[in-house]
């Protein structure tokens, strides 16, 4: 190796640590902005390795889940106008096989109430989703967690969800996501 590619080498690798470092932050920062609830972290069925199908297949998954939530809000409320609906965050993931396939984690806040337990999550994500979101596999774990608001919690989610993150693939799905606007 010469020089010349031994500095090229050494640039890149500063580079990519700062991108890790600055996605944690970003990260980190997402998640004091919304009020975080469950983790859920899923799997696409098998060949789910191109990324701008996994962009669109979460973008489906998103619109599909978005109207299982507005269909279980609480309708009691009358004249409550626009239906807010819980902020999401997408991280995406390769496998650790070498496949290239993706897996995804979801940070959503608190669902309407009829959804908001461990049994409504499971049964949303592994029966109902699945059978609306072609793309999501049907026989591959899915984990579901509650979120601990805690300060250290905060910072083992950023590390964890930024931890892929390299000059080829950032873990935040810009496109998908509610991020949070910046006021000026």
């Amino acid at each position: 190796m010469t020089l010349i590619q031994a500095q090229i080498q050494q640039q890149e690798r500063r580079q990519a640590q700062q991108l890790k470092r600055n996605i944690k932050h970003l990260i980190h920062n997402e998640l004091h902005s919304i009020n975080t609830w469950w983790l859920i972290s899923f799997h696409y069925r098998d060949h789910h390795s191109k990324e701008d199908e996994l962009l669109q297949d979460v973008a489906n998954l998103k619109r599909k889940l978005h109207r299982i939530i507005f269909q279980s809000r609480d309708k009691t409320i009358k004249g409550a106008g626009e239906y807010p609906y819980p902020r999401m965050l997408f991280f995406h993931e390769t496998s650790h096989q070498g496949t290239g396939q993706f897996h995804t984690h979801l940070i959503t806040e608190k669902l309407p109430q009829s959804l908001n337990t461990q049994y409504e999550m499971e049964a949303l994500f592994h029966k109902r989703l699945p059978q609306k979101v072609k793309a999501l596999s049907k026989w591959k774990s899915i984990d579901i967690q509650r979120i601990n608001p805690d300060e250290p919690d905060y910072r083992r989610i950023s590390s964890y969800l930024g931890k892929q993150t390299n000059l080829e693939l950032i873990a935040i799905d810009p496109f998908n996501s509610d991020l949070s606007t910046r006021k000026k």
